[in-house]
């Protein structure tokens, strides 16, 4: 099969082409799956939307400041892990229902791609729990001898190589959920191999594009809750509170199907022009 090189601005273009065309569809999903349970965790469990700062003297040590914050978010995330663990869960099914909907092939219905989303969960789960255990044990093992044996200077460059190593696992693996939803492998093994064959010759081209894409929606969307931010404060705490949460889960949303929907355009590059092709693979 032929390899496609990754055109950056192509996928940009049919993603956004991609949006407006199923515009009412995209909204629904993302209304449903991504807005409504991250507004529900922004105003049920607030600590972990806004952390609050521990209260601590100007000169007191950071190590121990940076540690009672995450004794804070632990908590917080242990006392409140059901909620999470459904929005976590609601995101899976909503995330392969997209990818599912905008197959090229079949033109599935809402319902349908719904129903690919459920049935396609325990096989995306497994193969994020493989990439992160394996992941885990390639990194954290090696990390921590070198850590141990070489001194502080050998540990930070072997801390920066361990960050290369997941950003580039993160490319190659990028593209599960589509094979998954899409293709409709099951198998989480093959989904990963098939990630990985795609985003073959492709990589740095697909880091720099998300980079890219993470760079300037982050700023966009960081001044935007701002602005926002700061009207709202001078509203009321009440006010606040609620128009924050509503604010963080839109900003939630939109991010979301962005990110899916530049990920299904980044797949349908590299497949080609051959969808029933890349089906027969698995039959």
């Amino acid at each position: 099969m032929a390899k496609h090189k990754f055109d950056m601005g192509q996928a940009w273009v049919q993603a956004t082409g991609l949006i407006g065309a199923n515009r009412d569809t995209i909204s629904a999903i993302a209304g449903l799956f991504f807005f409504l349970p991250a507004m529900a965790s922004a105003l049920f469990v607030p600590e972990l939307a806004n952390p609050a700062q521990p209260g601590a003297p100007a000169d007191a040590d950071p190590q121990l400041v940076m540690q009672a914050m995450l004794d804070q978010m632990s908590a917080a995330y242990a006392a409140n892990w059901p909620i999470l663990v459904a929005v976590l869960a609601l995101q899976f099914i909503g995330s392969i229902s997209l990818f599912a909907l905008l197959t090229d092939r079949g033109n599935p219905t809402v319902g349908e791609a719904l129903n690919t989303g459920i049935r396609s969960m325990p096989s995306y789960i497994a193969a994020q729990l493989i990439t992160v255990i394996g992941a885990s044990l390639a990194i954290g093992i090696p990390l921590g001898v070198i850590s141990a044996l070489g001194g502080a200077a050998v540990a930070v460059l072997a801390a920066v190589a361990a960050l290369i190593f997941v950003i580039y696992i993160f490319v190659k693996f990028s593209l599960v959920a589509p094979v998954i939803a899409i293709e409709g492998q099951r198998n989480p093994f093959k989904a990963l191999s098939r990630s990985w064959q795609l985003t073959k010759g492709n990589s740095v081209r697909i880091f720099v594009f998300i980079a890219l894409l993470v760079f300037v929606i982050g700023i966009i969307s960081a001044l935007v809750s701002g602005i926002i931010g700061l009207v709202l404060a001078a509203l009321g705490s009440t006010v606040a509170t609620i128009g924050g949460g509503i604010m963080s889960a839109l900003v939630n949303a939109l991010l979301t199907v962005v990110f899916l929907v530049v990920t299904v355009s980044i797949y349908r590059q590299l497949v080609g022009a051959q969808p029933e092709r890349t089906a027969e693979l698995f039959e």
